[in-house]
C-alpha cells in the first residue's frame, strides 16, 4: 500500500512515470516530508490509480516512478446528494466526508432556511475551495473517483426543473408519519439523489414540492441530526441499499 497519495488528473494508464504539479509537489515533498524511494500512489480521480516510488523528490516538479496501475469500476448504483446551503464550514465537512463515503456528485442549493450570503453563493473562490477539499479527502481516503461538486442555485428553482428518473430520497423533518424502511426504486435506475434541508431542515412548502416530483420521505432515527450528520447518515444508508441490490 503506498505511504504517501497525491491527484493527478491528466494520467495515462501505460505511463511508465509521472511528473506531478507545483501544488501536488509542493504538497508532497515539503508538507508531506516524501523522501526519494518512498512509495506513492496517484490518483486521476475517474478511476484509475498509478503506484510506484518517488524518485525526483524535487518540490516544484516531483516525478513517480510507475510499478503498476489499477483500474477501478463505477459503482451500479451512483449516488448523489443534494443539501440545503448550511452556514460556517459545515460545507467543508459535508465534502470531506462525502467523499470519503464515496458519493459521485454534491450540489449546495439556497433553501429557504439557508443563511448564507449573496457572495457565498455565487463564490468562485469558494467552490474551489470545495473542490480542493474533495481532492485531498481523495487522496486521504483512496477513494479512486472525485465527486463533482457545485452551487446549483435555488432549491425551489431547481425541484421545478427536475427531470431525472425514478425514485429519489428526502431526509424528512419530522419524527411522524415516515416509514422506517427504505422507499424502493425504480427498474433499472442506476442513480439515486438524496435531498437533505440546511439548518432548520426544509419547509412544508419545499418537502411538498420534493415529493411531488419523486422524492420519497427517509427517516434518519428520532433525534435532531445537523446537517453532516444527516448527510453521512443518509448516503450511509444509500451505501448499504446499493450493496444489497448489487
Amino acid at each position: 500500500m503506498p505511504r504517501f497519495h497525491c491527484f493527478e488528473p491528466d494520467l495515462c494508464p501505460d505511463a511508465l512515470e509521472v511528473a506531478l504539479g507545483e501544488e501536488e509537489s509542493h504538497h508532497l515533498i515539503r508538507v508531506l516530508r516524501a523522501k526519494e524511494g518512498d512509495s506513492v500512489g496517484v490518483l486521476n480521480g475517474s478511476g484509475l490509480v498509478l503506484e510506484g516510488s518517488l524518485f525526483f523528490p524535487d518540490h516544484r516538479r516531483a516525478f513517480v516512478r510507475v510499478t503498476d496501475a489499477r483500474e477501478f469500476d463505477r459503482p451500479n448504483l451512483s449516488l448523489h446528494l443534494a443539501v440545503g446551503m448550511p452556514k460556517g464550514k459545515a460545507v467543508d465537512t459535508i465534502v470531506r466526508q462525502a467523499t470519503e463515503l464515496g458519493i459521485t456528485g454534491l450540489s449546495f442549493l439556497n433553501a429557504e432556511r439557508s443563511e448564507v450570503s449573496a457572495k457565498t453563493l455565487y463564490s468562485k473562490e469558494k467552490l474551489e475551495k470545495w473542490k480542493r477539499v474533495a481532492r485531498e479527502a481523495c487522496k486521504q481516503s483512496e477513494n479512486p473517483f472525485l465527486p463533482e461538486v457545485e452551487i446549483a442555485g435555488n432549491l425551489s428553482e431547481w425541484l421545478a426543473g427536475w427531470n431525472k428518473p425514478g425514485r429519489h430520497w428526502v431526509a424528512h423533518p419530522t419524527r411522524s408519519n415516515v416509514t422506517e424502511t427504505l422507499p424502493g426504486l425504480a427498474s433499472g435506475q442506476d442513480s439515486l439523489w438524496m435531498l437533505i434541508g440546511p439548518e432548520g431542515g426544509l419547509t412544508d412548502k419545499e418537502l411538498e414540492k420534493a415529493r411531488n416530483v419523486g422524492f420519497d420521505p427517509v427517516s434518519l432515527g428520532s433525534t435532531v441530526l445537523r446537517v453532516e450528520t444527516a448527510c453521512v447518515g443518509i448516503t450511509s444508508l444509500a451505501r448499504q441499499y446499493s450493496a444489497i441490490l448489487s
